[in-house]
């Protein structure tokens, strides 16, 4: 067999035991989905909404639901990557880790699955949102299909980067992987709007890569609206162009020290 198929091979092995194992614990998996919307829209957003939400001037929940989204499938495409580290110790991935294929296959292959696994739960949003009251257009649902593999791609490549920075242990990793999720979380404008920020906060809000791929979103969703300029920080092609040159550094610095840190091993 020749070694780009036997690394395609590996691309797809490793894609589908990511799929298999979602649907595996496909309970757990749902009740997650559904919750976390819940927990973070209903609660966090409504109390949000109930007092700060009357004097933004456009509908609070619609734009928390956007930035939601955006975070919710960046960061499961991350988690599902940077599980590398803990997969590593497992007796299934040292396998993987030790057979004549290409560390970089394993990484995509993390990076395909754990894309569609995070897409799928995106049916959670379209459970949740009519339920709480938070109207979206199809031009909306429309922009977030076309955008979601971009989405999960850059959540991906980020993930081998903190995969590779916190690789000496699994308990290294997601410790790492919390504090850099609730950072991102609370710093991108996901649920809380940045564009008045300054200082320090602006600097750091400025250095997530989530606050591109949110602001992509949210453009895109509000152009032509008269909340537009309220809402995007950039121009759609500005936070395109960013986005794409983070997940691209991301991916060849993230891999480059992961795969030596293997070698290492």
């Amino acid at each position: 067999m020749k070694p780009f198929q036997k690394d395609l091979n590996a691309v797809v092995v490793i894609a589908a035991r990511e799929v298999l194992r979602f649907f595996k614990d496909w309970k757990t998996s749902l009740v997650f989905s559904l919750m976390f919307p819940v927990l973070f829209l209903g609660i966090l957003g409504g109390v949000i909404a109930q007092n700060l939400g009357g004097g933004l001037g456009y509908n609070y929940l619609q734009f928390a639901l956007l930035g939601m989204v955006a975070a919710t499938i960046s960061m499961n495409t991350m988690l599902s990557v940077t599980s590398l580290v803990e997969d590593r110790e497992n007796d299934f991935t040292q396998e993987i880790f030790v057979a004549p294929i290409s560390r970089y296959s394993i990484i995509l292959g993390k990076i395909v699955g754990g894309s569609i696994t995070s897409i799928l739960q995106l049916f959670a949003f379209v459970i949740i949102a009519p339920i709480m009251g938070i109207s979206i257009g199809l031009s909306a649902i429309g922009w977030i299909l076309v955008l979601a593999p971009l989405i999960c791609i850059s959540g991906g490549t980020l993930g081998v980067l903190v995969a590779s920075i916190f690789s000496s242990s699994p308990k290294t990793a997601d410790r790492g992987v919390i504090l850099f999720t609730f950072a991102q979380m609370f710093l991108s404008g996901a649920f809380i709007p940045i564009n008045k920020s300054n200082g320090v906060l602006s600097a750091l809000s400025h250095a997530m890569p989530l606050t591109y791929v949110v602001d992509l979103l949210r453009g895109l969703v509000y152009q032509g609206t008269p909340f537009y300029s309220q809402i995007a920080l950039y121009n759609p092609l500005l936070d395109l162009a960013i986005v794409s040159a983070i997940s691209i550094v991301s991916f060849v610095i993230g891999t480059y020290l992961f795969v030596r840190s293997e070698k290492n091993r």
